[in-house]
């Protein structure tokens, strides 16, 4: 993946994540307007991402590792959980395919179950965009 198309995907996904906390905050705040902005942060982490946010080549390489039965060389859960979860609607989707990858272009704009990353990368991303847009949610 080049440079441009990582910045890509992790630009997408940070607006994602900015967009989520932004309607849980709303939603929670409308019930309780004394909801802090960690509960809302646990709250947002669960929700489910508009898409996966990752690259065709990645997904490609990963899915492949896995057709292989070989283990993948990463050890964060979340981005496994991510991957194993690519390959099991790569599989479902194999047998009408044509040429095998290009599903996985479909595949990575579906909405996906979760954003894949844990909750202090999410506040991060969270404090990072408040603190460079000075937003203030007291």
């Amino acid at each position: 993946m080049t440079k441009i198309e990582e910045k890509k995907v992790s630009e997408m996904r940070k607006q994602a994540v900015i967009e989520i906390f932004f309607e849980t905050l709303k939603n929670m705040r409308k019930k309780d307007p004394e909801t802090t902005i960690g509960e809302v942060i646990h709250e947002a982490v669960k929700s489910n991402a508009p898409r996966f946010y990752i690259s065709y080549e990645n997904a490609r390489r990963f899915i492949s590792l896995l057709m292989r039965k070989k283990r993948l060389p990463i050890v964060n859960s979340n981005k496994v959980a991510m991957y194993k979860e690519l390959y099991e609607r790569y599989k479902r989707r194999i047998k009408e395919a044509c040429n095998n990858y290009t599903i996985l272009d479909s595949i990575i704009e579906e909405p996906a179950p979760s954003f894949y990353i844990d909750e202090g990368t999410f506040r991060g991303l969270v404090y990072k965009s408040i603190k460079e847009r000075k937003i203030e949610l007291v």
